[in-house]
This record gives C-alpha cells, structure tokens and sequence, in this order.
C-alpha cells in the first residue's frame, strides 16, 4: 500500500522478475529468465525455476497470474493499477512458462515489470491480506444488515396482523434483509478458512527475497533472518555463498546520532547527508562510496489555474532559481545539475539539453510582461524532512530577488495526497527516487491519468508522445520519443528540475563484496547477485 518509506528494507524480502543494468535500462533477467517479443501484442516469458516464496510456497506462472489478475481488479484499490493499463490478460503456458496478452503495442512492459508491479508476493499471503481487508468490511456491514433486518421483522410484525397488501410487501423486505444476512456470514464463513492464522503483508512481507522479516517496530526497527531456501546460490553452484545471518535496520532520525553510532562500532553502514560527507571522508576506518544516484529533485508546477498557467510566469520562476548555488549550498557541491527528467547516464536522457541557467532579470522582465511588476504571491508544500526546508528556504530567497513570494508548509507524505488531490498549491518540491522506466514517471506526472496529475497539467504534444514511447517497441525509436519529449517539457517549462542526487554510504571496512566500480557500470544486476559479507566473518 502507499506511501512506501523503505523501498531498500523492501528490496531484501521482495524480489523483481527483471533488474536493471548500470543505465537503468531493464534488461537483468531474474526471476524471469527469459522475455521474448513475439509480435507487438504478444510477450513470452519463461519463470525461473526451484524459487520459493517465505512461506513455503512455489514461484510459478500461477502465482504471477494471480498477483497480475490481483492489481488489475479495481476492487483491490492496487495504487499500481494504471501502469498495467496496456495489459489484456496473462495466459498460463505450463508451470513455468506465461503469455502476456496486450490491448495495444507496450513497449514499457519490460520496464513495468522490472518495477513495483514485478515484485513478486506469495500468491497465499496475498489471498490471505485481500481475504482479512474483505472481513473488515464485512464486519462493519453485517452489523448495519442486521439492523435492517431487524427493522423490518418489526415493521412486518406490526402489518402482519393487518394484512392486505404492505404486509405482503414488508414480508418481501423481511425475506431480502435476511437473505443479505446469510449471504454476508456465509462468505464471512468462506473467508475464515483463508484469514486463518493470516498476517497483513503490510506487516508481514511474504516475497522470495535473500532474507525474511524475523521481528518489527515500527518506526524503530526491523530486524530480517536469513533465507534458507534463497535460490541463487543453488543456480550459480554456491549454496553456501557467504552473506549476512541477518540484517537490523534502525530507524535514527537525526543525522549526527548516525555517524556517532558508526564510528563507535554499532552500526556497519549508513548513508551520509551531503553536510557530513567531511566527517567520514577521510577516515581510514571507514570505506566511502559517492556515487551517482538516478533520483530526481524537482519542483511541480500546477497550471491549472492561477498564475502558472502563463508560460512567461513559469518561465520567470525558473531562471529565479539559481541551480548551482543549490546545489553548492545545499549539498555542499554533492549533487548534478538537472535538465530535465532523466538523470545523467540513463538511456532516455537527452544529451542535447541544457540545464535552466539562472537569470533573475529575464524574470523580473517576464514577471512584469506577464502583469505582475509589482509582484506575485504563490503556496505550495515540501517535505517535512530537514535538507528539505534548507531547500525551499534557499528557493524562498530566490524567488523573493524577483518580487515573487512563495508560501510553503512542511508536510508528511502521507499529508501530500489531499492538496494534490485537490490541486490546492502553485509549486510544489517534488523527489522521484529510482527513475528507470521511464513511461512511470512521465505517465505520474504529465499523463491525464498519472497518479500525481490531477488535472495541474495537459500539454497535448508531451501526451502524444508518452503514448507513444509507450507503446514503441523497438529500443531505439523509444529512446528518439523520449528525448523529443524532453526536449516539449522544457520548451513549456512544464516543471523546474533542480539536480540529480549523489548517494553517500560510509561503511565498516569489514563489510566486503561490492565493488563501486563494477555497481556504477553495472547497476542493480551486480548490488542483487553480490550479497556483501563479514571480512572477519561476523559483525
């Protein structure tokens, strides 16, 4: 369910058909060994064999049948429905072998199930979670289908003796308000089989993942056991490969508690914000890794109404924003200037554009020419994180050189979805982490039906051409459609991309067996096939 706040503990336990590669191209095999385009409707996909889910439970074409058929039913809520639009059905061949059926061309396929839709739950675990929803809901019905029951025995109690024609008719309702009943308990009835000694995979995650949660606190701890049935080790000849008993993930909130705790020993890894990489950088005790991530900062511009609907005003707020100060200031230089959407060294980024250069009297021009000389009032939201407020106080100053005043609240994620929803902001500071398909992001963000749209946008030209990289097929006229469509959303000033992120890990020099090099060239291919382990063969 959504919001997601740990997509890395997640990622121990749950286990994706396909991983990417070092350009974040989906082109890994894993749990599925093979894929093959057999017209543009049509996909064949061979399943890995000797997989086991957490409980036991067999990895085959039935289970991934059930989980696709689960998303796709409107019933179950799934916020990943949308990105499954394109698919017809998905055919059983043999117990390894499936057919995906499309409605049209998707040449995102790949890419979606290299993402949270190809992240495989036990198909048991799932019936179960959807089984223990339903009973919920049930619950609370049959007690409201008992009243009414109840209310029409009464009332047909007191026409009964009266007779005539409303006594036959509040017999009828007597005989619906208990026929409701029966139906509710018997399938309340069905559902205990399945709820039976169930657990929410909210909290008890069910994947084929190298480890399995053993114990959580949330908010506080999770502590994962070791897979015993982790198949990987068994296909490459070592089932005794060495990696951790376990993992414990502690929640630590405030940064310098983090880095305290490593350098006492009680932690083997972290990741360092920007503002302490100094503080481990030249410690022999420790080994850092800076390295490129694919994460994009940005800030949403809402046109629906208002100001922003003026091209000149959105242009006007971007070339206020000094990107290279921001990230100077705010990342102390740990960070990438943005163009656009796709980070440096994916495969959809456009090499050709230049990012947004900074010039606040270019919008104080514009600002004017758009009728706002004596200045603009705008709201909007960010995250309530503290590298997030030192970057919208940043922005606030810029904004502020040219007349513009830019109100912003602090707030949860959870908190995010009611203003987007009702497009209640002009700008808001926005983070898409992981950015590999790219028909997600572009569809989340600038499609009709994105998740994250809502109406605050529709440029009919960028539409088309989301569309039309998804459906294309051939990998280099995808790459052609969306580099032209890159090149649209900066033409509009859609959005204000900031910069791309550098991820900081500062580990134990006794965590052994990733190699940066190796990781950056080849991506989530090698972090998954090469389990780090103890030099000293223990913490």
């Amino acid at each position: 369910h959504f919001p997601v706040s740990d997509w890395v503990t997640m990622s121990y336990m749950y286990e994706k058909l396909i991983n990417h590669d070092g350009r974040f191209k989906a082109s890994v095999p894993w749990l599925a060994e093979s894929w093959e385009y057999l017209d543009p409707l049509t996909v064949l996909m061979k399943l890995r064999k000797g997989v086991k889910f957490h409980d036991g439970t067999v990895f085959n074409a039935n289970s991934l049948k059930y989980q696709i058929s689960w998303i796709m039913d409107p019933n179950n809520g799934a916020w990943t429905k949308a990105w499954l639009k394109p698919l017809k059905s998905v055919e059983v061949i043999d117990e390894y072998t499936v057919k995906w059926h499309f409605k049209k061309p998707w040449g995102a396929f790949v890419g979606t199930m290299a993402s949270v839709p190809g992240m495989m739950i036990s198909a048991k675990a799932l019936k179960a979670d959807a089984a223990l929803t339903e009973t919920k809901m049930l619950k609370r019905r049959i007690i409201g289908a008992r009243r009414t029951a109840e209310k029409a025995e009464k009332k047909a109690e007191k026409l009964r003796k009266k007779g005539g024609e409303k006594a036959k008719a509040a017999a009828v309702e007597v005989k619906k308000a208990r026929k409701a009943v029966i139906e509710i308990e018997t399938r309340l009835k069905g559902l205990a089989v399945l709820t039976r000694d169930a657990k929410s995979l909210d909290t008890h995650p069910v994947g084929t993942g190298q480890f399995m949660l053993e114990k959580a606190n949330p908010g506080n701890s999770i502590r994962l056991k070791r897979n015993p049935e982790w198949w990987y080790g068994k296909t490459i000849g070592h089932p005794n490969m060495p990696y951790f008993d376990g993992v414990y993930v502690s929640v630590i909130p405030d940064p310098s508690i983090r880095v305290a705790s490593l350098k006492a020993g009680k932690l083997d890894t972290i990741q360092i914000k920007a503002v302490q990489y100094r503080l481990v950088r030249d410690d022999v005790r420790f080994n850092t890794l800076v390295a490129p991530l694919n994460w994009s900062i940005y800030m949403m511009i809402n046109q629906s109404s208002g100001p922003l609907k003026d091209i000149r005003v959105r242009k006007a707020i971007s070339h206020a924003i000094d990107r290279e100060a921001l990230v100077k200031g705010t990342q102390f230089g740990l960070g990438r200037v943005a163009t656009c959407i796709f980070p440096s060294g994916h495969w959809a980024r456009n090499p050709d554009l230049k990012p947004v250069h900074y010039d606040p009297e270019l919008s104080k021009k514009l600002l004017a020419e758009a009728g706002y000389a004596d200045g603009l009032k705008l709201k909007g939201f960010a995250g309530n994180l503290t590298e997030s407020r030192a970057v919208t106080v940043a922005i606030k100053a810029m904004l502020e050189k040219v007349g513009v005043q830019w109100k912003v609240t602090s707030l949860d994620v959870a908190a995010m979805a009611e203003p987007f929803t009702k497009l209640d902001y002009d700008i808001a500071v926005g983070m898409w982490p992981w950015v590999y398909e790219p028909d997600m992001i572009l569809t989340t963000l600038y499609h009709p039906d994105g998740m994250l749209n809502y109406g605050r946008n529709r440029n009919e030209e960028a539409i088309a051409l989301i569309e039309a990289g998804r459906q294309e097929t051939d990998e280099a006229e995808r790459t052609k459609i969306y580099r032209k469509l890159e090149k649209v959303l900066m033409d509009n000033y859609e959005d204000i991309w900031l910069w791309y992120p550098l991820t900081i890990h500062a580990s134990s020099m006794n965590l052994r067996g990733i190699d940066p090099e190796i990781l950056r060239d080849e991506g989530e291919g090698y972090w998954f096939s090469h389990p780090m382990w103890f030099y000293e063969g223990r913490p």
